[in-house]
């Protein structure tokens, strides 16, 4: 007597009378190590890095729209309504939609709590939080490393931009982690056990202050790549990143063994090493700011990101009103932040 096999076909998504569904994921800080993770580098040494999700989101939101046969898309100034997926101009959007296989019936917005550009990983977040929404629209169970691989696969295999894939993994996890990454592209997370008395004064001596000026990482990252297909240049680059990663150990110790105040103080030697890898990671305007930070308290300070614009982070452990104060004084504004623990989440799924 034969036996009959009976396959199970995943739920067709499409019948579903009505979706909303609004996803949030976390920007980061990175505590230590930044730049190793670029797959250039990690290929020649292995990076090594500390991420720290923060309370700065990205929000996606996600309708199923009346005609079946349409698509819409708006992100920042950008917006658009087809019967065809391959017309959205934004590519990050359009790459989602073709791994997912959503192209029809769905509308899609966003909204971010801080601004395009600012440093602090929000294109990383953006795609975690798109894959999040559309998986959750097809009715798949996915993982938060699931998301972290496949939004690293969208920006870096798909789009073939010269980052790492730091950012898509601190944003689909959240809390505080050290991060390895092999020369064939493993990713290994080692959460930090942080004592809450170590996070508490992390949190309050870390201090943020938006720029205003917009920076774009791949600029900074590709300048950094062209310097490889020259033999001299290389060898300084890789050199420079072997100090960061070392650096990045070193900061990491003293995290686990509640030596903040000394945590706190690599930041300075790493804006010195990290202003060597690239002309467009500072500028005199940004020189000039950090100078004020230091002669005002801070123990070090780094411009989030690739450089060149975006957020400032400063460790400061004393007098902190004198140094708001001066900080406003000469043009930035503060910004309260705090570490985030749940990574990427859905916040509304009405289906």
């Amino acid at each position: 007597m034969s036996r009959k096999t009976i396959v199970k076909r995943p739920p067709d998504y499409t019948l579903r009378d009505r979706a909303t569904i609004i996803t949030q994921t976390p920007m980061r800080i990175t505590l230590a190590g930044g730049g190793t993770d670029v797959l250039w580098y990690s290929k020649l040494r292995g990076g090594a890095w500390i991420s720290g999700a923060i309370n700065k989101y990205v929000f996606v939101f996600l309708n199923k729209t009346e005609d079946p046969t349409l698509i819409k898309a708006s992100h920042g100034f950008e917006a658009t309504m087809s019967h065809d997926y391959k017309d959205i101009p934004n590519a990050i959007i359009k790459e989602c939609l073709r791994l997912t296989k959503v192209t029809r019936g769905v509308e899609i917005a966003t909204a971010a709590d801080a601004s395009a550009k600012s440093g602090l990983g929000g294109s990383g977040a953006f795609e975690v939080g798109l894959l999040h929404a559309l998986h959750v629209y097809k009715r798949e169970p996915v993982s938060q490393i699931r998301l972290a691989e496949e939004s690293t696969h969208v920006e870096i295999g798909r789009l073939n931009k010269p980052v790492g894939p730091q950012d898509q993994y601190i944003a689909s996890i959240g809390g505080i982690n050290y991060f390895e990454i092999d020369k064939k592209g493993q990713v290994m997370i080692e959460p930090l056990d942080l004592s809450f008395h170590s996070i508490a004064k992390l949190e309050s001596n870390l201090l943020y202050f938006r720029t205003g000026i917009q920076r774009d990482a791949s600029s900074v990252l590709g300048d950094q790549k062209k310097k490889m297909d020259k033999k001299e240049s290389s060898k300084q680059l890789i050199s420079i990143l072997d100090e960061i990663k070392a650096l990045g150990i070193q900061a990491k110790k003293y995290l686990l063994d509640g030596h903040i105040d000394d945590f706190g103080s690599t930041f300075h030697e790493h804006w010195l090493i990290k202003k060597k890898l690239s002309s467009k990671v500072s500028n005199p305007q940004i020189d000039e700011w950090y100078k004020e930070a230091m002669k005002a308290g801070a123990l070090g300070g780094k411009i989030m990101g690739a450089g060149g614009g975006g957020w400032f982070v400063f460790y400061v452990n004393k007098n902190q009103e004198r140094f708001r104060n001066r900080m406003k004084k000469i043009g930035l504004e503060e910004r309260r932040v705090h570490f985030d623990w749940e990574g990427t989440k859905l916040l509304v799924n009405l289906s």
